[in-house]
């Protein structure tokens, strides 16, 4: 080979390489200066200024947290796991900045986990301590993972599975809109998340009207439709369960299944606390499953044993799912399908006509509700002294 052939040879394969390299340079992915965990997950688009419905999960003090209680805060959203090594803390850490930097703003934070089989509240509870979160402020979210996973896809718009959520913090203002989202863990994007809540908390609020909602207001505008004097289902006990045998008795039916988590849980423990309270002023209390196929007399006897009740003042049902949700339509006028249901109790006075409802879950309803059952219920049965040959026996 000539020379002046290899030197040409040689020239075209440099350029071919320079267009390569250049290529591959202009081609290339930006890399992260954060470790990834595979945990992250994106592919929704995420719309805002769009209200945030509110929800309601259980804390890690297992206590039912209603985001309506955030009405009138600037708030944020983010959703982790205590498992996760890194991303989850690097985004906890910065959070934990905002807590104090933000500290008596009305500034409040809200982490939902999407691993509930193993954050259970104990775990959260010691995990919030870690970052020291600040109890009313800070609070961390677990649940179904049914549940999670709709209220974090309808209601944020991000995928969400377990150990796989977005890494966004969602920035909710006074009206209960999202306004932005931001990368906790990206400068750029944590000074843009601050300068926002800056702005979000000069703007004005004009308080809603009372209620839960507008839907419910109207309900109870309506009088009520009770359509049914009675019904029967089978107890815990595999006995037949006949409504009217509470003629005369003051009591409160809910309905909820065995295998639900959360909200059921604590629906149970507040109807626990009541029978407590009023346990010998004659209270009686009736829970009806909505999921029948699973929820056998077996089955609700083991789980009625959580609760301590005792089957002659406490009565958890069961019976064919169609005719449940005609006792849910016609004789508490509300709707009930196959593992959903209402969180509320209803109030039935002694001639089996429901009074009123009340939600579990909401503080100042159930104040209400134990208010009105102490003027409601009889005063309890003083024990008589022991006569003078009683005591001689």
């Amino acid at each position: 080979m000539k020379p002046t052939t290899g030197i040409l040879v040689s020239a075209v394969l440099l350029i071919l390489l320079g267009i390569t390299m250049f290529w591959a340079a202009w081609n290339r992915k930006p890399v992260s200066a954060i470790p990834e965990d595979g945990h992250s997950s994106v592919g929704m688009s995420v719309v805002l200024e769009r209200e945030i419905p509110p929800f309601q999960l259980m804390s890690a003090q297992e206590e039912t947290f209603d985001t309506a209680t955030l009405e009138g805060d600037v708030w944020i959203a983010s959703f982790f796991f205590t498992a996760c090594p890194s991303i989850c803390k690097m985004q906890n850490q910065q959070i934990a900045i905002l807590q104090e930097e933000f500290a008596g703003d009305d500034v409040k934070f809200v982490s939902i986990t999407c691993d509930p089989d193993n954050d259970t509240p104990a775990v959260l509870r010691q995990y919030a301590e870690s970052f020291q979160a600040k109890p009313g402020v800070w609070t961390f979210l677990t649940g179904d993972m049914e549940k999670l996973k709709e209220v974090t896809e309808k209601s944020f718009q991000v995928a969400f599975e377990t150990q796989t959520h977005s890494d966004r913090l969602m920035v909710i203002d006074k009206e209960g809109k999202l306004r932005g989202t931001f990368r906790a863990t990206d400068s750029t994007d944590f000074l843009r998340a601050k300068k926002m809540l800056k702005e979000l908390l000069a703007e004005p609020h004009t308080p809603k009207a009372k209620g839960d909602d507008m839907e419910e207001v109207a309900e109870k505008e309506e009088p009520r439709k009770q359509t049914m004097d009675s019904f029967q289902l089978t107890d815990s006990l595999d006995q037949p369960f006949d409504s009217k045998s509470l003629h005369a008795d003051i009591w409160l039916g809910s309905f909820f299944y065995t295998s639900c988590p959360g909200s059921c849980i604590m629906q149970n423990m507040e109807k626990a606390k009541l029978r407590n309270d009023f346990k010998d002023r004659g209270l009686k209390l009736v829970s009806i499953t909505c999921d029948p196929d699973n929820d056998t007399p077996a089955a609700l006897a083991g789980y009625a044993e959580r609760f301590q009740a005792d089957p002659d003042r406490w009565y958890f049902c069961t019976g064919e799912f169609d005719y449940i949700q005609k006792i849910g339509n016609d004789f508490f006028d509300i709707k009930v399908e196959p593992q959903y249901h209402s969180d509320r109790v209803f109030l039935v006075g002694s001639d089996g006509t429901v009074i009123d409802s009340f939600r579990t879950s909401q503080k100042d309803q159930m104040e209400s509700l134990h208010k009105t059952l102490d003027e409601m219920l009889p005063p309890a049965k003083e024990e008589a002294s022991p006569t003078e040959t009683e005591k001689k026996d």
